[in-house]
């Protein structure tokens, strides 16, 4: 089941297109990730979904409801189902944290012994239940996003749209953010789609990602399909961030001049390139050399590559390079 689907989704701002025939799917429980340089057309993309933007053309269903269709008092009751995280917190320093989080709730005529009950378990579930009668400006950046995080879960959302929910923060911090989203996902089964132009961000957390180029989708696939094997420029530019691709110079210098062999790079999946020294040497009388490698975890498998330099007579070198390019898990690719 779907929880968020994009049909030919155009918006335009006069002569400006910002989003322009985007269709894609978000499943239900998924964490989908959307990446893109500035100006690609996320923030607008993210914005449709809990009706803040309007699209010029297409149709974005959002649990079985179209945010544009929607009077106000629709609206209101599908934003209780969508919360939003913002890059830089939005929080009231003239607040507590405890009063930060239970706003939504009061501003939907919540009871007050349900507005209690429900911020202690939010401030719980992200880890600040010491802080709550804290003020925001008390608390570090990391603390003020859980706080952020806390008040769009304290109304049972089905759906959490984060906005670079990272990209105001340090790398530690970062990680344990995207942590939390992950155990949030996999805990409440609440939808997440998040925006950001980070792709390790997208690495660490997504079960799909959407790349998004001048308003336009130019790739969409599963994470580990993505970075095993990115079509468009702009996605192999952005998976060279996480799994460089580029060989160190030194490296380069060896393979231009013949000393290296025949050189190969292997991008393997789940653990398929473990053996592959070893097979290749066993099999087919070849010496492998490890010229240079990568990893990358993911949420759910690893992705990364060897270079490796092949030494044989050609005739073995090729059954090899066959062998390899039949196995499960690996895509080849001789350098020149």
């Amino acid at each position: 089941m779907s929880a968020v689907t994009f049909e030919h989704v155009t918006r335009r701002y006069g002569d400006i297109t910002a989003l322009d025939d985007v269709t894609f799917t978000v499943p239900s429980g998924s964490i989908y990730g959307v990446v893109g340089t500035s100006g690609a057309g996320k923030s607008t993309l993210l914005r449709t979904v809990n009706g803040l933007e309007t699209p010029s053309e297409g149709t974005v269903t959002v649990l079985d409801r179209d945010p544009a269709r929607l009077q106000q008092s629709g609206l209101r009751s599908l934003r209780r189902e969508v919360a939003m995280i913002f890059q830089h917190y939005n929080l009231l320093g003239s607040r507590t944290v405890a009063e930060n989080v239970a706003m939504p709730l009061r501003l939907a005529g919540t009871a007050k012994e349900d507005v209690d009950k429900r911020v202690s378990e939010a401030l719980d579930r992200v880890g600040l239940a010491d802080r709550a009668h804290h003020r925001p400006r008390q608390l570090s950046g990391g603390q003020r996003q859980r706080v952020g995080i806390a008040r769009a879960l304290v109304t049972n959302p089905r759906v959490l749209l984060c906005d670079e929910p990272t990209s105001a923060l340090d790398p530690i911090t970062t990680a344990q953010i995207l942590d939390l989203l992950v155990r949030i996902n996999e805990d409440l089964g609440i939808t997440i789609l998040i925006i950001t132009h980070q792709m390790d961000v997208i690495a660490r957390i997504a079960d799909h990602v959407a790349v998004l180029e001048g308003g336009q989708l130019v790739e969409n696939a599963p994470v580990e399909e993505i970075f095993a094997r990115p079509q468009a420029r702009l996605t192999r530019r952005f998976v060279e961030t996480v799994v460089p691709q580029k060989l160190p110079e030194t490296l380069a210098d060896e393979v231009r001049s013949g000393r290296a062999g025949t050189v190969v790079r292997v991008v393997h999946e789940a653990g398929a390139g473990r053996s592959v020294l070893r097979d290749v040497e066993k099999l087919f009388d070849v010496e492998a050399d490890l010229l240079h490698a990568t990893d990358a975890p993911l949420r759910h498998t690893t992705v990364g590559t060897l270079v490796l330099g092949l030494h044989a007579p050609g005739a073995r070198v090729s059954q090899a390079l066959q062998w390899l390019s039949d196995q499960e898990g690996l895509t080849v690719e001789v350098l020149p």
